[in-house]
């Protein structure tokens, strides 16, 4: 009797040994928009680093930086692509999201924004906008960089007309068919634009604060800061596998990172960042065009913005 009870003990510690499912924390769902920003999570998916690391990740895609935001403001989604004026926005607005990396920088030649003028349309430099339409979406980087550039020519911003047109992809369809005249556009379709025919009349290399950064909710932070630093790990190891080749990753972006196949063989990825945030100066430059548009900056401190979770924990 003795020996049958240690044979079903034996057979019951087997049974839970192999039929227990593997324990994954909590899903991490991300968003991101149509730009190359999104290959390191994608790198990270397709190499099973995820798995690796015990996570189990979702990446949401979003037309355009409203739907992004909506799904932000609903709990849908922990993180997203994002950039410090949107974020700031939403701090405004007491939705508690927090930076915890760059993820590209404007680099010389390599720009993240590009201001372009459509095929046949004649403009060959900023100084020939004052007047003409400009499609964008307002209260986005898209206008922080508009402004921006027209700023350091001397053109206020009612000296243009600002075209709302939220969806990026639109965007670039408007400018390519000539219904805009210029429009301000994100990597990569600001480069198949040029491809295209487009005039690049200026870049976001030199401003300060367009980078691209990873934000979560403060709450998810919180309560998941084991969970997001595994994470932060994942990603870190993806960046340095692809910054080492990034020619290698040409197919997959074309594939699942939203680059057009008309300039696989042309186009140049800026490096990705490795955990960095951003400075104090470039979180101010974007406050001060907040100051200049009349939004209520108040709530907006560098701590608020900025959170050292991967900075600290990520080894």
């Amino acid at each position: 009797m003795k020996g049958l009870s240690v044979f079903v003990l034996i057979g019951w510690i087997i049974l839970t040994l192999f039929s227990t499912p593997q324990a994954f924390a909590s899903s991490i769902r991300i968003g991101v928009l149509p730009i190359v920003e999104s290959l390191p999570f994608i790198v990270a998916q397709e190499r099973g680093f995820y798995k690796t690391y015990e996570l189990k990740v979702e990446i949401l895609s979003f037309a355009s930086a409203l739907e992004r935001d909506s799904a932000i403001q609903s709990g849908a989604i922990h993180g997203a692509i994002h950039d410090i004026l949107g974020l700031s926005l939403l701090r405004s607005r007491d939705i508690s999201y927090t930076i915890v990396t760059n993820i590209t920088l404007p680099t010389p030649g390599r720009d993240l924004f590009t201001l372009l003028a459509s095929p046949g349309s004649g403009l060959e430099s900023i100084e020939g906008l004052r007047g003409s339409e400009i499609g964008l979406s307002s209260h986005t980087i898209a206008e922080y960089v508009t402004d921006s550039l027209l700023s350091l020519k001397g053109i206020r911003p009612n000296e243009v007309k600002k075209v709302e047109v939220k969806k990026i992809p639109l965007r670039f369809q408007m400018l390519m068919e000539g219904k805009l005249k210029a429009a301000l556009l994100p990597e990569p379709l600001a480069s198949l634009a040029i491809f295209q025919g487009a005039k690049k009349l200026g870049g976001d290399y030199g401003l300060k604060g367009t980078q691209v950064v990873l934000v979560f909710q403060e709450s998810f932070i919180r309560s998941e800061t084991e969970t997001l630093i595994r994470f932060g790990k994942v990603y870190r190891q993806a960046v340095q596998m692809i910054n080492e080749n990034p020619l290698r990753w040409r197919e997959l972006l074309v594939e699942k990172g939203r680059l057009p196949s008309p300039i696989k063989d042309v186009y140049t990825l800026n490096p990705f960042s490795g955990i960095q945030i951003p400075t104090p100066e470039e979180i101010q430059a974007v406050k001060s065009w907040m100051d200049r548009k009349g939004f209520d900056t108040s709530k907006l401190t560098y701590p608020s913005l900025v959170n050292e979770v991967w900075m600290k924990g990520v080894r």
